[in-house]
């Protein structure tokens, strides 16, 4: 066995072997808890050396082990996760918003690695890379068949290191060669700040880095600085989480000293209780925070806090991810840079009410509920109350205060969605085009309609398998007369393509003019773009300048 290897199987023994020290704290009924634990060290370590001595095959001792450690991870929550030296370097990059590359985001669209987008100052805008270029070659070795990982893991790197790209552009008759130079790239957690309405500032944030509150707090003030800020709206929609500190720091934006805001508590780990500490930049200002499905962990204790404090009005159309749980990182190997994040506690927000859906936990011997989670099993939920005593539940999540409608989209506009049509057409168009007037006119949605009905597009057909079932019972049950009225259903559902166009005109100008704004504009425009054209956004606004925004917070 590699030195590295037995250095991690003897870690996870030992990391196993831990919980014998706990066993004084369980309860009475389980006094065979250190037995147990014994036999199953015993147990591993043998199995481990039988399977390695008889085995038909040669055995790579360290995916052997590696197996071991991801099916035990498997068995606890999906945060709880085996870090080797890559993993920690993203770990890194989550948490400051730093690494060092060539500032462009990647993705698979037509089966290829494309780059969605170079971002602005970096080494790839610099050098001239487009949105819609392929990556066919990185240091010479074809990227075919690689994944989007393989590749980002190629593309990062030491700073001031250098990256062959061979680089295939739409419009051009062959490749080209760059040669970039690695640089440091700071992601911003802020993708957009401005005025969507006289007096109503609007701010984007995207994720929650060590930098996260100071940015907000820069955009706030640029946004004083413009004009008075009357209102604020705060917009988390698919921001992921990130750093509790910068969690804290951004709700202390809005609410006084000496607040506790969070608070962390497991099985194994007493309550820490995290409070702010500065004056708040905007203490009275009308604030609304919107959130959907994607709002996860930083986010949610931002809108639940919040919400518990009755400072912001929730807005979206859905109730946030769910993640409310506390990750430490522990080092396993020093000499292999593995490490081991567990999760050890959970968030509480200043109601008592945790924001953790307990799916990972659903038919799982291994892992036991206690107190007010148990009660999540049986489909009940406990009952919280806000500051102005605002009745809320622990259902896994933060609930809006204000339902917005779902974006509805039928199915050719999923079609066009799904096949990259805005993205391609949109490519093509900045490649022959060196402005545009940031509008959709109608001639620029007439282009895009000639554009897409001149392609191999694949159409769903409205209810098809319901229809395909529907022949099936008739045929089985022989009712006459009913082929007649399946054939005029079918032909209804089967209305041509290009009719569709104008039944979806609104939906297809709306996305064609993101994707447009981020092609010309960047990231930035594109979010500048959709804060303006976004019925959420809208109905925030709508909020904030009535008097139902106290009512709704039942401030009297």
């Amino acid at each position: 066995m590699k030195r590295s290897s037995f250095s991690i199987f003897l870690a996870t023994l030992l990391f196993i072997s831990l919980g014998s020290w706990l066993a004084p704290a369980l309860n009475a009924g389980e006094q065979d808890y250190y037995q147990r634990l014994k036999q199953s060290w015993v147990n591993m370590q043998k199995v481990f050396e039988t399977l390695n001595s008889h085995y038909m095959e040669e055995l790579d001792p360290y995916a052997l082990v590696k197996a071991g450690i991801d099916g035990m991870l498997d068995h606890l929550d999906p945060y709880t996760v085996f870090i080797e030296e890559d993993g920690e370097r993203r770990l890194k990059m989550i948490t400051t918003g730093k690494y060092g590359g060539l500032g462009m985001e990647i993705g698979m669209k037509n089966k290829n690695i494309t780059i969605i987008t170079p971002m602005d100052n970096g080494p790839a805008k610099k050098a001239g890379i487009q949105a819609g270029d392929i990556i066919r070659k990185i240091n010479g070795q074809d990227v075919t068949g690689w994944s989007t990982g393989k590749v980002s893991e190629n593309l990062r790197g030491k700073i001031g290191g250098t990256v062959e790209l061979t680089i295939e552009r739409p419009g051009l008759d062959a490749p080209f060669t760059l040669t970039l130079t690695r640089a440091e790239i700071v992601i911003e957690d802020v993708r957009y700040a401005g005025y969507i309405a006289p007096g109503v500032g609007y701010i984007s944030l995207g994720g929650f880095t060590d930098k996260a509150a100071r940015e907000v707090k820069e955009a706030i003030k640029q946004l004083q600085a413009e004009g008075t800020l009357e209102k604020l709206i705060l917009d988390l929609r698919g921001n992921p989480g990130g750093l509790l500190d910068a969690a804290v720091n951004i709700i202390n934006l809005f609410v006084p000293a000496g607040e506790a805001v969070v608070s962390t508590r497991g099985f194994r780990e007493s309550e820490n209780i995290f409070k702010t500490e500065h004056q708040p930049l905007l203490p009275d200002t009308p604030l609304a925070i919107l959130v959907n499905r994607g709002s996860a962990s930083a986010s949610e204790i931002v809108a639940g806090a919040l919400q518990d404090l009755d400072r912001a009005v929730i807005i979206g159309p859905e109730p946030t991810f769910g993640k409310g749980l506390v990750q430490k990182v522990y080092t396993i190997d020093n000499a292999t840079h593995t490490k081991l994040k567990i999760t050890t506690a959970k968030y509480y927000i200043p109601s008592g009410r945790s924001i953790q859906k307990r799916d990972y936990a659903d038919d799982n011997e291994v892992i036991r509920l206690h107190d007010a989670d148990s009660l999540l099993h049986n489909n009940k939920h406990n009952v919280y109350y806000t500051r102005n005593k605002r009745k809320v539940l622990d259902k896994g999540g933060i609930e809006p205060d204000i339902e917005t409608a779902r974006d509805s989209l039928n199915t050719f506009m999923i079609d066009l969605i799904r096949q990259h049509t805005f993205f391609n057409f949109t490519v093509d168009y900045h490649t022959r085009h060196a402005r545009w007037d940031t509008q959709i006119d109608d001639s620029l949605f007439a282009a895009f309609k000639s554009w897409v009905l001149a392609r191999d597009i694949e159409y769903t057909r409205p209810g098809a398998s319901e229809l395909e079932k529907l022949k099936k019972i008739v045929k089985r049950e022989k009712l006459n007369g009913a082929e007649t009225l399946l054939s005029r259903l079918e032909k209804a559902l089967s209305e041509q393509p290009a009719a569709q166009f104008d039944k979806n005109r609104d939906n297809i100008k709306r996305y064609l003019l993101l994707e447009m704004a981020e092609k010309y504009k960047g990231r930035k425009g594109r979010a500048e773009v959709a804060a303006f054209n976004d019925p959420v956004v809208d109905k925030a606004r709508d909020v904030l300048q009535r008097e139902s925004y106290k009512k709704i917070l039942a401030i009297k």
